[in-house]
């Protein structure tokens, strides 16, 4: 080594300070060269005086092994450094601590420094892993001074005896780095358990860049830079009480509970955009949220920003969603979160006992003033064909990120096709691609395939039927503007019951008030309803409803008799269910505020009480002769070819059926015509009619059928 001159530090420098972290580093790097090298020196068996005898921990030699032995162990350089070469380390450490004192700038290391509180053992260790990640040249010195090539990181004991401090021993600062504090959080944990110095991924960004760029489950949030996703158009008492909290002296630990998408990180954003702080959000919805949280804590720390941890819930075996376990939070404290303040989004209630003082505050979903305010301001276009945003705010009972998924969609599809106006049905659309529910598991859906043109009743029934489609379309002007939400606290909802004999058009009615609603309608299967074990109903009820309240749709009970019984006297254990069945639906019917449609064969099996629950009743009559043509009228496509012998009105006075036995006749007709190759004629229709009643064993006499006997040949 004597054939070559260390570099210097830049003492011709010393009257100004540094003009960036590189011209920092410039020295650092040869206050560390020169140390390497007086360690070098000062080494027992890998100093200038081996004649390279040793092999790099490739073998160990006899000499080596008797020398190694004979030597006692190998002290702290500090400890070994006196005279002129104790006066240059010290003269190089006096140089840059004399530039730092004058450097206006704050460079990364320096504020990791800071904001981690390392001490000066602490911050050598830092700055020469740093420096080998920097400079590969330090990756052979580091495996030479180890006497192991395959050790190219900084080890442990090599930081130790570099740096230790004098008058202390080797066993008190090996022990540093077996704790858990923030230092070792610092450096990668494998690394660590295996004895070498790694700096984590989040330390080495922000020593480079001074941030931590967005990573999984990992975002930074500058309130002083950036602005939030979204404005403000609801919560602003949520808002409010949320900054009177953040401004309070002292550790709090702030739990935010909502519904998903109901606004909890966008009060955060807009809670740092007003006091111009910065948040670090994390998600830990992983599998290992223990090493997310360690990232987490660690870059908040590094950027001074505090920490907002969301998705801590966790499923339970039967999928449904639990709290955060009182473990993961405090394994957050006791990472020591460098913020006094520390935010917990959460869709439960947290119920745990911590130490840092936490306080909860609820987001309530949305109104429908709310939600009208919110279509409002993510719509960029006007609506068409009569839609308004108070119909689609009492439709659905969306979150502030449902609407502002579903008005985005809606405007870029509009634009897309180059309208100037939202069309009805495709916002409809785009806010039932919003929802996510489960109703699938006890329900089937419908969808709607008929018209108010094909609805074939008497003007009265009808005009009921577009009565009840009102309810919906002004539920907001009646209940909010004309004050009737104070009078009614409850049984908001719609429910039609539609009464009639089999056929008679009450599920194609029901198709036909969801097409109108343009909503989404699923009938209820009963199988999967009712069940023989006590208790499992009631359960199987309130998971239709729950999930009818997520799905904002149409719910139908095709054959409700069968569910809404009436209640009978007590004699036994199944009378008592029973009658706990039906109350217990009779409650969730005047409960729900949605749309539910029942229909039943059997009106006088309803029980009473259940008939006060009931919005509207609609009686379907059975057709009589003029109601039977028009109903064969209707049933037959524009599209279809049709004879000219076909005679309605003996069709209609001689078959005395109901809608749906001549919705099987017109059908059947068609493909007897399609198999014959011949338009659909009297014939036709004849041979149809009478084999739709033989399957009632109806017989059918020839003579009955007059002139058109002949046709059933």
């Amino acid at each position: 080594m004597e054939d070559y001159d260390l570099r210097d530090v830049a003492y011709e420098k010393m009257d100004r300070g540094y003009g960036s972290q590189w011209e920092l580093m410039d020295d650092l790097f040869a206050w560390l060269d020169l140390r390497l090298y007086f360690f070098y020196r000062h080494h027992q068996w890998l100093g200038p005086r081996n004649d390279m005898r040793n092999m790099m921990g490739l073998t160990v030699s006899r000499e080596e092994f008797e020398h190694t032995l004979a030597k006692a162990a190998q002290l702290g350089l500090a400890a070994q450094l006196e005279g002129e070469e104790a006066a240059q380390l010290a003269a190089t450490d006096t140089a840059i601590q004399a530039r730092l004192a004058k450097t206006p700038g704050d460079f990364p290391l320096l504020r990791l420094v800071q904001r981690c509180g390392l001490d000066e053992f602490e911050t050598d260790c830092v700055i020469l892993t740093y420096a080998g990640t920097l400079d590969q040249k330090y990756e052979r010195l580091f495996a030479y001074l180890q006497d192991d090539i395959s050790r190219k990181r900084l080890g442990t004991a090599l930081a130790v005896q570099l740096f230790l401090p004098l008058e202390s021993t080797m066993e008190e600062y090996l022990a540093r780095f077996a704790r858990r504090d923030i230092f070792t959080s610092l450096f990668d944990p494998d690394g660590l358990r295996e004895g070498q110095l790694i700096l984590s991924p989040v330390v080495l960004e922000f020593l480079s860049t001074g941030t931590v760029a967005p990573l999984p489950g990992l975002r930074l949030f500058d309130g002083s830079r950036e602005a939030p996703s979204a404005p403000l158009v609801i919560g602003r008492e949520t808002a409010r009480q949320l900054a009177l909290l953040f401004q309070e002296p002292g550790e709090r630990a702030i739990c935010l509970t909502g519904g998903p998408g109901s606004g909890k990180h966008l009060q955060v954003e807009h809670l740092m955009a007003g006091t111009g702080q910065a948040c670090l959000f994390l998600s830990l919805d992983t599998p290992e949220p223990e090493q997310r949280v360690r990232e987490g804590v660690l870059a908040a720390r590094l950027t001074g920003a505090c920490l907002c941890c969301a998705h801590m819930e966790q499923e339970d075996s039967d999928g449904k969603l639990q709290p955060p376990a009182q473990r993961l939070l405090e394994q957050i404290l006791d990472l020591e979160p460098a913020h006094e303040k520390l935010f917990f989004l959460s869709q439960l209630p947290i119920r745990a006992r911590l130490r840092r003082l936490m306080v909860e505050l609820e987001i309530p979903e949305t109104t429908e003033e709310e939600r009208m305010a919110l279509f409002q301001a993510s719509l960029e276009l006007p609506l068409a064909d009569g839609l308004t945003v108070e119909e689609l705010a009492a439709k659905f009972r969306f979150s502030p990120r449902q609407v502002a998924l579903a008005c985005r969609q809606a405007v870029g599809l509009a634009r897309l096709d180059g309208r100037a106006e939202i069309p009805s049905r495709q916002m409809h659309q785009c806010c039932y691609r919003q929802v996510v529910h489960r109703l699938g598991d006890l329900a089937s859906p419908v969808r709607p395939a008929f018209g108010w043109d094909d609805v074939v009743m008497p003007p009265d029934q009808k005009r009921l039927l577009q009565h009840a489609c009102s309810h919906i379309k002004f539920r907001h002007k009646v209940y909010s503007q004309w004050g009737f939400e104070k009078k009614v606290a409850y049984g908001r909802g719609l429910s039609i019951l539609f009464a009639g004999v089999p056929g008679t058009g009450k599920t194609m009615c029901a198709q036909v008030i969801a097409n109108e609603l343009n909503m989404q309608m699923y009938k209820i299967n009963i199988s999967q309803i009712v069940s023989k074990y006590i208790g499992e109903t009631e359960k199987n009820l309130q998971a239709v409803f729950t999930e009818a309240r997520r799905s904002n749709c149409i719910l139908f009970f095709d054959e409700c008799d069968a569910i809404f019984g009436k209640r009978s006297e007590v004699k036994d254990a199944h009378d008592r269910n029973a009658n706990v069945e039906v109350a217990y639906l009779l409650q969730q019917i005047e409960e729900y505020d949605g749309v539910c449609i029942l229909a039943t064969n059997l009106i006088g099996n309803i029980d009473e009480a259940f008939m006060r629950r009931i919005t509207y009743v609609v009686r379907f009559p059975f057709p009589d002769a003029a109601m039977r043509e028009e109903i064969y009228r209707r049933t037959l496509p524009d599209q279809a070819p049709v004879a000219e012998d076909i005679d309605w009105a003996f069709l209609a006075e001689k078959f005395e059926l109901s809608g749906g036995h001549i919705k099987n006749i017109v059908l059947s007709a068609a493909f007897l015509a399609a198999l014959e190759g011949e338009p659909i004629g009297m014939s036709h229709l004849l041979r149809a009619a009478v084999g739709e009643l033989k399957k009632n064993e109806i017989v059918v006499v020839r003579e009955e059928l007059r002139e058109y006997a002949d046709l059933l040949d």
